[in-house]
């Protein structure tokens, strides 16, 4: 392996975990720290920082979340007016179109502005996460068969009454950690639709106003259903089949699996009682040697991890989430998340994802490291 170590850079915001577990594992890799650019920074001291990274430095793009000014200065280069003079309310939902059109515009702005380096994860790429919709169509046939496309509840709804099983899961177009998700079923028989939803109802001065929250939400109201749906469907959102999911332990679950380098590694079930997963909503891990899953399983799941991550040659890894459907049947491949290697504790071979990530873009690279 040759002597040669580049010099590594984060994109992100420098107080995150994310930077501290990524400084750690290149410690432990016997690599220098990574210089941080801060996302703020290149809202307010310009691109021309970027011009620091020389070519052939490695170069990781981390989450620009959990930092409020870094939001707003994305919603204000995505169009929304007075953005800046927004003030923080935990958990609101912000205009995730513009959010993302946004992130975008500074993600192309990079690509522009820096040459010729190792990327962990390509812009291009992370913005195709990101898009659930373009996702889904990429990554077809493992992914779920679309329903149409909805521009109001009453279109929705027209459409729910007639399928045989009206079960849906509706997500926006552009989010992340089940931000404005709702599980939603129609009761034919009783003529009354039940939804599940991480998405809280608040009214102020302002108006009606939508936020995420960490307790999921059983609606039977009509109209509070109504509005939920328009909210998210003028936000740009999509329908697709919710699946019951395999069972244990009386919970039913769903894997995170980190796909890096095209194998699947670090792989953890997450049980619910409920139709979300997520682990921050308060669900339990699980570690998938509970499971007992069958070899032939771990196989239809390891060609599922390839074939998608052939989709994003340029890209280093991805959280694949993947459901095993409750009547057997192929895994189906629900999400793929550019930022979903936030995993703390959980270990493959003795390393970190953080850790097991570096070694992998190490070995590709012909980069000398200690681990």
């Amino acid at each position: 392996m040759s002597g040669r170590v580049p010099a590594c850079w984060v994109i992100g915001n420098p107080e995150n975990r994310r930077i501290a577990l990524f400084q750690d594992a290149l410690q432990q890799a016997g690599l220098q720290p990574a210089q941080v650019i801060p996302y703020r920074a290149l809202f307010d001291e310009g691109l021309a920082l970027l011009d620091r990274i020389a070519p052939g430095s490695m170069l990781r793009i981390e989450s620009p979340g959990e930092n409020f000014e870094v939001e707003k200065r994305i919603l204000a280069l995505g169009g929304v007016a007075g953005a800046m003079q927004l003030e923080a309310e935990l958990g609101r939902i912000y205009h995730p179109g513009a959010w993302y059109a946004g992130f975008s515009r500074l993600m192309e702005a990079v690509l522009q502005r820096v040459r010729d380096v190792v990327w962990f994860n390509h812009p291009t790429d992370i913005l195709t996460m990101f898009d659930k919709p373009r996702c889904k169509a990429l990554l077809a046939p493992h992914t779920l068969a679309p329903c149409p496309d909805f521009a109001t509840y009453a279109e929705f709804f027209a459409y729910a009454t007639q399928q045989v099983r009206p079960r849906f899961f509706i997500k926006l177009n552009y989010s992340s950690s089940a931000s404005g998700i709702v599980a939603y079923e129609y009761n034919r028989a009783r003529r009354e639709a039940l939804a599940y939803s991480t998405v809280e109802v608040t009214e102020s001065a302002q108006g009606r106003q939508y936020f995420n929250s960490l307790k999921i939400r059983k609606y039977r109201d009509h109209q509070t259903i109504r509005g939920i749906l328009d909210f998210l469907f003028a936000q740009g959102a999509l329908v697709e089949p919710w699946i019951p999911k395999a069972t244990h332990d009386d919970a039913s679950y769903d894997l995170r699996v980190l796909a890096i380098a095209g194998r699947r590694q670090h792989t953890i079930a997450r049980l619910s009682h409920g139709p979300m997963t997520n682990l921050h909503l308060g669900n339990r891990r699980c570690a998938v040697e509970e499971l007992a899953l069958p070899d032939s399983i771990w196989g239809q799941i390891d060609i599922l991890v390839a074939e998608s991550m052939q989709r994003f040659p340029r890209s280093l890894y991805a959280g694949l989430d993947v459901l095993l459907p409750r009547s057997g049947g192929a895994p189906v491949l629900l999400e793929a998340n550019a930022f979903g290697d936030l995993l703390p504790n959980l270990q493959h071979e003795g390393r970190s994802t953080y850790l097991a990530e570096i070694v992998a873009l190490c070995e590709r690279e012909g980069i000398a490291h200690a681990a």
